[in-house]
């Protein structure tokens, strides 16, 4: 959760004349949770939307492009074949690639629209380098703002409309009335539309694993009374956002089907027949085994043609029609919904889904055949929980592996005697704490939001006398707030809701430090190390949401990456975060560490930098494989007990590296002029400074070929 606030500055530097606009914007330093301000050119949100715009992985998406590109070319044979003149309608144009694939394919006219204004600049540039500019007519807005006649943006409507307006939830952009007010006002009645259909699926699926990211389970601790989420958690219906992830690199074994793929909703393009702004279907299945409805796995396809023939499906792997066909894509995922409350059904028993979709969300439910319910609503929160927590610190409350390490890091160092504090954002720490029998734990907890779920969590669990909830500032809190009590362990998960990258989370360190005249003598602070370590890596695709496009289907889009990485210098970062258990890559070389913070040595808050450099030696089977740095951190608690926010197995050379699913690694790309792999990489150095006073982590990376 980042808190941003913007202040515009006029500076008049020496004796220029002209002035530059900036920025004060806020942002939220790591190390003392707080807002400083951090001056930024004026024009940083325009590149950082620019660069983020996602246009590249898109036009990364080979099948994609040709299945329009072939749709098309049916289309405009179908209205050469009745002797009509093609007008093309191109809304969302993005590049101009579709337009200009209407052009090439001989269309008589084409109109595109694209409402983003610096997108629509680039694709007329586009379309005047490609030699298209008298065939394509570019109009810089959105397609409901189009006007047709004489005074219009159209001369007359046109009677084929090309367009990609789809999400991971396929009507999330407005799909449905980007539809009706083109058929209403911009299309001839026998118009052809690409894509003519689409189609979305659903299966149901029984997974503890897959539950874990929906709701806080049940803590049980060995010899004491479990700690149990309030019944307003439990009956709550949960985000009513979507889970969109990357589902086809979910381990198969980590689910049951409970039952086949079924279409749940038809979507018909083609002004055939309405778009429903609101529906509602439901289909029976008999459970192929016995389980719990944990959660609803979603995708769709695209009928692009009029005959079907040209099919396009977002499945995953094991679902999908044609397995060879494939593709990895980014900006259409897959998603998770998750049932208001879980099923639990028999092998043969019959069971409905309720799919409901409005003008821009899907909700699913599950429930016995006998039953009717009305469950037209979709999902609201009401406790809070679950629009406070993500849902991948919701799963990390859930991993059974960190539940081991702090029940047996707490057990090793709480006695009947024992003062503890915690340190985090929603942790469950002090309530384990308190029930392996602390005299007294006190919960700093300076963010309002989890502090609210956490008290919810005390009270119902019945810990009030033993756990006192702090909201004050680290170097706020008295001996009054401390009950004139002596701290004998300083204990975090870490995990704070302001960190953006793994090793953001040293707040703690500075809390602590804070905290530090109240210590005992035989204090701890736990954890008392924080690592960052690094590996090279070939990713299999994630290289192409960066990687420049060059030619697309025979069209230069070279004007476009020239736009994105001049924007991406000016708002990118060295690394960005990235879920990588999703993004399947190999390891190029062993972990190495890059640096160690032993947070009791560590200087305090307004000593100087510290500094570090290291080199990641490729193993030379992999040097001409290599396309990225990945980093993460390594929180070590005690010689036996680390928590990695990296890998959650072994790593060996030239094999795939397998991730922790509840955390997202750093990563570094490396690319040289739009290849994702850099042949003959011997070493790769990675330098790190740190400065304390506001937790800035400046890393730089450097090639050495061999």
């Amino acid at each position: 959760m980042f808190f941003c606030h913007r202040l515009k500055l006029l500076f008049t530097p020496g004796s220029n004349i002209k002035r530059k606009m900036s920025t004060l914007v806020s942002i939220v330093n790591p190390c003392t949770g707080k807002l400083d301000w951090k001056l930024q050119d004026d024009s940083y949100d325009y590149h950082q939307e620019i660069a983020r715009s996602g246009y590249a992985d898109m036009l990364h998406d080979t099948e994609r492009n040709k299945k329009y590109y072939a749709a098309l070319e049916e289309a405009i044979q179908i209205k050469r074949h009745l002797g009509e003149p093609v007008h093309v309608l191109d809304i969302g144009t993005g590049t101009g690639l579709l337009s200009m694939m209407a052009a090439k394919l001989g269309a008589d006219s084409v109109t595109a629209c694209e409402a983003f204004e610096p997108m629509a600049k680039c694709a007329k540039k586009i379309i005047q380098q490609n030699g298209f500019e008298n065939k394509i007519r570019l109009i810089p807005k959105r397609s409901t703002d189009v006007t047709v006649g004489a005074d219009g943006d159209m001369l007359e409507r046109a009677n084929i409309l090309v367009t990609e307006v789809f999400d991971t939830e396929l009507i999330g952009e407005g799909a449905i009335n980007t539809f009706t007010h083109a058929h209403k006002e911009l299309l001839k009645k026998n118009c052809i539309v690409v894509p003519t259909d689409a189609n979305m699926y659903v299966q149901v699926v029984s997974s503890d694993f897959i539950r874990r990211w929906r709701d806080i389970r049940p803590v049980k601790i060995p010899g004491c009374e479990d700690i149990v989420p309030p019944p307003e958690m439990t009956s709550c219906g949960g985000a009513p956002a979507l889970h969109d992830l990357q589902l086809h690199e979910l381990p198969q074994s980590l689910f049951q089907v409970l039952s086949s793929p079924m279409k749940v909703f038809r979507f018909d393009f083609s002004g055939n027949s309405p778009l429903k702004f609101e529906n509602q279907s439901e289909k029976t299945f008999e459970a192929l085994c016995d389980g719990q409805t944990d959660g609803v796995l979603m995708w769709w396809d695209l009928e692009m043609d009029t005959k079907n023939k040209i099919n396009l499906s977002c499945a995953p792997g094991w679902a999908h029609p044609r397995p060879e066909e494939l593709q990895w894509r980014d900006h259409w995922m897959q998603a998770i919904f998750y049932p208001n409350q879980p099923l639990s059904v028999q092998k043969g028993e019959n069971v409905k889904v309720i799919s409901n979709h409005d003008e821009y969300s899907l909700w699913f439910n599950v429930q016995s055949k006998n039953r009717n319910s009305n469950l037209n609503m979709g999902p609201a929160c009401t406790c809070g929980m679950h629009v406070t927590y993500s849902r991948s610190q919701i799963g990390m409350l859930n991993d059974p592996h960190r539940k081991d390490i702090y029940y047996n890091l707490l057990k090793q160092n709480v006695t009947t005697d024992s003062v503890i504090m915690t340190i985090s954002d929603g942790s469950l720490l002090p309530l384990i704490a308190a029930r392996l029998g602390a005299k007294k734990v006190f919960a700093l907890e300076t963010n309002s939001l989890t502090r609210r779920i956490l008290q919810q969590f005390i009270k119902h669990n019945g810990l009030e006398d033993r756990v006192t909830v702090l909201s004050k500032e680290p170097e706020e809190i008295t001996e009054e707030d401390l009950e004139n009590c002596k701290i004998d362990l300083v204990v975090g998960d870490p995990y704070f809701q302001s960190a953006v990258l793994p090793w953001h989370h040293v707040h703690f360190w500075y809390a602590a430090k804070q905290l530090s005249k109240f210590h005992s003598v035989k204090a701890l602070e736990l954890p008392r190390q924080l690592t960052i370590k690094a590996m090279a890596v070939c990713f299999q695709d994630l290289w192409k949401i960066r990687s420049p496009v060059g030619l697309c289907e025979g069209f230069n889009i070279q004007l476009f990456d020239e736009m994105v990485e001049a924007s991406a210098e000016v708002s990118d970062s060295e690394i960005e975060p990235q879920p990588l258990w999703e993004y399947p890559c190999t390891a190029c070389s062993d972990p190495v560490t890059v640096q160690s913070f032993r947070f009791s040595e560590v200087s305090t808050m307004t000593y100087e930098s510290q500094y570090s450099d290291i080199s990641i030696r490729l193993d030379t089977s992999r040097r001409g494989k290599c396309n990225g740095i990945v980093l993460w951190a390594e929180y070590q608690f005690t010689d036996e007990l680390t928590i990695s926010l990296g890998p959650r197995e072994k790593v060996i050379v030239g094999e795939k590296v397998e991730w922790d699913f509840y955390s997202k690694q750093g990563v570094h790309l490396l690319m040289n002029k739009g290849k994702s792999l850099i042949e003959n990489i011997e070493t790769i150095n990675v330098s790190l400074t740190f400065v304390p006073i506001n937790a800035d982590f400046d890393f730089t990376f450097k090639t050495v070929k061999s």
